[in-house]
């Protein structure tokens, strides 16, 4: 495991954090349609970023890193300065038109308006997105046929114990150091996980699916999350399939913690992300100050709604 070095990190240029802090009371609010950031409101953004050279150098260094097959899939926006300055409010739509300019916004998760609140809930399985514990690796809404294909993650509050650091690992490298009978094995589809209910724009519910669906980047996905594995018999070979995929994931994971305002977006067609376990005595936390992140999802440009 390495920790992500500094070349992974883009920090907003002042020109352009003054600039969306100008713009952004007067932009068009979130609207959707079918789940999708609507097609008006895009075109607004884009404007913004037609009119600063210093915003069209951070979305080609963005592309670079999210995009580049020989990559890590990955990149961590220092959006921070925008939630200081702004506001929460203000901060996070000046984020969302930023990032805008990488993808189509997609809310997704029906009964939560675009960002969806990812807390921290001591009561509830720890293996959880909203849990305290260990989140192992994985792409999210793996069991759609059509997944996100970015994942996006604004730390508003990082955990005050310190810990719960975030881990990404790249997916293609990690399939082709497994075996050919492990492939074999992952590629028949006899894998399900979680549950498939009030979603938009990711398609229809695909369960069981394989792990390795056989398209190639851009429109396929490794379907891997170790999440379905506690549930999985362990004498299957399936499942000695899939832990060795995720031995494979886990020895080449980068670690790193979120400040706040960091915004990681991830490629799910080329990584898969996770978290380690958040600090001890979260039960001495109040609520109100334990991690806190906001989730959305991004589409490829072009993309239309499913």
């Amino acid at each position: 495991m390495t920790t992500a070095p500094s070349t992974f990190r883009i920090s907003l240029p002042e020109p352009l954090v003054e600039l969306l802090g100008k713009r952004v009371i007067d932009l068009p609010t979130t609207e959707l349609d079918r789940g999708l950031l609507r097609e008006d409101v895009i075109a607004a953004y884009q404007r913004v970023l037609a009119e600063s050279p210093e915003a069209q150098i951070v979305v080609r260094r963005c592309r670079d890193l999210l995009n580049d097959l020989h990559g890590d899939g990955f990149a961590v926006i220092e959006a921070g300065p925008l939630l200081d300055r702004y506001g929460l409010d203000d901060g996070q739509k000046a984020a969302t038109v930023l990032l805008s300019w990488l993808g189509t916004p997609l809310r997704a998760f029906d009964k939560w308006p675009l960002w969806k609140p990812l807390g921290t809930n001591l009561t509830i399985d720890p293996m959880r997105a909203t849990g305290s514990g260990y989140n192992p690796l994985h792409i999210d809404i793996v069991n759609a046929t059509e997944p996100p294909d970015y994942s996006v993650l604004l730390c508003v509050r990082p955990d005050p114990r310190g810990e719960g650091y975030s881990i990404v690992s790249r997916l293609r490298p990690a399939v082709d150091r497994i075996s050919d009978g492990e492939r074999a094995l992952l590629s028949e589809r006899v894998f399900s996980d979680g549950a498939f209910y009030e979603l938009t724009g990711v398609g229809k519910e695909y369960s069981p699916f394989p792990v390795l669906d056989g398209r190639s980047v851009p429109d396929g996905f490794v379907r891997f999350t170790a999440k379905m594995l506690p549930a999985m018999d362990p004498a299957d070979p399936h499942t000695s399939a899939v832990r060795a995929l995720e031995r494979e994931l886990i020895a080449e994971q980068k670690k790193f913690l979120l400040g706040v305002g960091d915004l990681i977006v991830v490629n799910q067609h080329l990584s898969v992300h996770g978290r380690e376990a958040l600090g001890q005595g979260q039960e001495e936390v109040p609520e109100e100050r334990r991690r806190l992140l906001w989730q959305m999802f991004l589409r490829a440009a072009g993309t239309e709604a499913r």
